[in-house]
């Protein structure tokens, strides 16, 4: 991992972290058995596959002593990840198959003011592309593009005493899949694919 910062000036600060691709090796025997009790495949299996590197920029600029505003672009090589998807077939042969992913985008922006010495709040929002196109989706990974909404609040009392609160709303599409394997098609979407996290925290100094 390799990570630069730059500071153009005393309201903005450039920051930019590359990471770089890791191969990873995985190997041993799969056995699948069939519920009549018949055994289907028994065979020594290796998977090889790179975890994706990444390339991320982000702004921070100070608009006046109360406003900063922040933005954040991205690139994750998931296509490098693609080939990792294990099929046996009727005849017991396992084989590693191609998932056709993609590159993803991400971009983001967030806006943080300070209410008073006491007070303040951040919002964001976020957009990050699907690596995969509907006609490639599987159901054993529905992935699809996500937003990130984000909002948080926080209080510090001194030097002792602060906390903050927050919510992040993780909406990721109905992600659709309509698959054909052996003959036989499967097709269908998530009627609801999002998530919201709560959370916060508290510190009090002794």
């Amino acid at each position: 991992m390799l990570g630069l910062t730059y500071q153009p000036s005393s309201q903005t600060l450039v920051g930019v972290v590359y990471r770089s691709k890791a191969d990873i090796q995985l190997e041993g025997t799969l056995k699948v058995t069939l519920g009549t009790g018949i055994p289907l495949a028994d065979q020594n299996v290796r998977i090889d596959w790179e975890n994706p590197q990444w390339l991320e920029v982000g702004v921070r600029h100070q608009l006046n002593d109360k406003q900063t505003l922040f933005f954040n672009l991205g690139w994750q090589d998931w296509s490098a990840f693609s080939r990792n998807e294990l099929n046996v077939t009727s005849a017991g042969i396992v084989d590693v198959t191609d998932r056709k992913w993609d590159d993803t985008w991400h971009v983001g922006m967030a806006y943080a003011h300070k209410l008073n010495e006491t007070n303040y709040y951040t919002l964001g929002l976020a957009y990050e592309s699907s690596p995969v196109k509907d006609e490639y989706r599987t159901f054993d990974f529905p992935v699809d593009a996500l937003w990130k909404l984000s909002g948080a609040y926080g209080w510090k009392g001194g030097q002792k005493l602060d906390f903050a609160v927050g919510a992040t709303l993780y909406l990721v599409g109905d992600a659709p899949v309509d698959q054909t394997d052996q003959g036989v098609r499967a097709a269908g979407k998530f009627d609801t694919n999002s998530n919201l996290i709560l959370g916060g925290t508290l510190r009090y100094m002794f």
